[in-house]
């Protein structure tokens, strides 16, 4: 028994000694394997890590793994190569790690000018492609193109999808009005042939103006269709219109054209004012309400280079006479009366309106102070001021203002949101400040003469 147990013994030992830790890279992500295996498979698949066929394994997978510093796995995956002359996709599973090498493995050769896209996103032959997972390869091949610029023949080779990319990235800055035949959203073809003219730049003088442009086109009128200028009717260009374009590419225009123009006229209606002394002042009836009336003038009017140089009036045509306004003012004057802390008082007009305050040194003008008013009055309470137009038809009359008391109109001012507005007037001693307050105004017996009851 202790013959065969010690040879057992020194198994297990040994098989404990193997052990040892490898660094692996497995697709792309380093690790470290610990493993009793003696081969470089054996390791990897202690380590749960399966090769299939189409896997690469640096060392080979039977390559004993005391000759191995370092194991790496990619795994294969699914690459589908497009290639925009085919129809159908090349399939392959490979663990290439580059374009190059898938392209390699496809039979396909990839020229330096070809178009590389993966997964649609431009990339080059050598980078490194990503591990682990499916993947789309989008290959164009570069084709030569035949271009003729400006009667000289040359060739470009270029793998972009439209001829206005191939001519962007071979160098060609085309410019507004350069012509390219045929357009720049063409396919790419091999040998496709390209013209293109390039653009002569021009200066247009039309309707007064300096127009500065380019154009390619055979004939003047082309050209300046091309800029949005047009000849019609009678206009003309120099050179003609049927001309080739001028070497130092000046082309002048002259508009000439004659017009009708009708020309509308408002006809403002008149207000026909009658009294009726049955109804109270500031009190209307309109019986007829006013129309405007409407006028066409015929105007003959002719231009030359865009500028007007006469007009003719033919005739007037009236379309719509006008309507007068007629309407009723009442000069019945109130008899009522309001009670105040002065006593009863009686007015012939009452009014909503706003009020604010002045003294001599308060009246909107900084630094400034003057005792003086348009009617020759001193600025103290009981003077108030109107606008000119209501100060000149309220002079001296009297108002009362409830919180204020009575007052003489006496002076002028100015309100720029109503017209209905009272400034009601301090010394500088007994100020009060109104802001802007909305009051009624009682305007005093007796009216003034020739009062209507029409506030201007």
């Amino acid at each position: 028994m202790l013959m065969i147990a010690v040879p057992i013994i020194g198994l297990v030992v040994g098989y404990l000694l193997m052990t040892r830790n490898v660094p692996a890279t497995i697709d792309g992500t380093p690790l470290t394997i610990r493993t009793h295996a003696l081969t470089v498979g054996g390791a990897l698949r202690s380590a749960g890590f399966a090769v299939d066929e189409g896997d690469a394994v640096f060392p080979a997978a039977g390559t004993w793994l005391s000759k191995a510093d370092e194991i790496r796995l990619d795994h294969a995956r699914l690459v589908r190569v497009y290639d925009t002359t085919q129809k159908q996709p090349i399939e392959l599973s490979t663990s290439a790690l580059t374009a190059a090498e898938v392209f390699k493995q496809a039979g396909l050769t990839l020229g330096s000018l070809d178009s590389l896209t993966l997964n649609g996103l431009p990339v080059g032959p050598n980078e490194k492609l990503p591990f682990g997972r499916e993947m789309t390869l989008n290959y164009r091949p570069a084709v030569q193109v035949r271009l003729n610029v400006d009667g000289r023949d040359t060739t470009i080779t270029s793998s972009a999808g439209t001829l206005g990319e191939a001519l962007w990235q071979a160098g060609f800055r085309l410019r507004e009005g350069d012509r390219v035949t045929p357009g720049m959203d063409t396919a790419l073809t091999e040998n496709l042939a390209v013209e293109i003219h390039t653009a002569r730049p021009l200066s247009i003088s039309v309707d007064g103006t300096i127009l500065e442009g380019y154009s390619a086109a055979p004939t003047v009128a082309a050209a300046l269709a091309e800029n949005g200028v047009t000849l019609q009717d009678i206009d003309t260009s120099q050179p003609g219109a049927g001309d080739p374009l001028p070497e130092d590419g000046v082309i002048n225009v002259t508009r000439v054209t004659e017009e009708i123009h009708a020309e509308q006229r408002v006809i403002p209606f008149e207000i026909e004012s009658l009294a009726d002394d049955t109804m109270f002042i500031n009190e209307t009836n309109i019986t007829q309400a006013g129309q405007n009336g409407l006028a066409a003038t015929l105007v003959k009017v002719r231009y030359e280079d865009g500028l007007e140089v006469s007009r003719q009036t033919q005739n007037e045509v009236i379309l719509i006479p006008p309507v007068a306004q007629v309407e009723y003012r009442g000069t019945k004057m109130l008899e009522n009366y309001i009670d105040t802390p002065e006593g009863a008082l009686q007015y012939y007009l009452v009014i909503d309106a706003v009020a604010t305050s002045f003294s001599p040194c308060r009246q909107g003008i900084e630094g400034y102070c003057s005792n003086g008013t348009a009617s020759g009055r001193t600025i103290q309470k009981g003077v108030v001021a109107f606008k000119r137009n209501w100060f000149n038809l309220f002079r001296d009359t009297r108002v009362y203002v409830p919180g204020y008391g009575i007052g003489v109109v006496g002076d002028t001012g100015s309100y720029p949101y109503s017209d209905s507005w009272i400034d009601l007037g301090y010394s500088d001693a007994d100020y009060v400040p109104w802001g802007a307050v909305k009051v009624k105004i009682y305007f005093l017996s007796p009216p003034p003469s020739g009062f209507t009851g029409v506030l201007p």
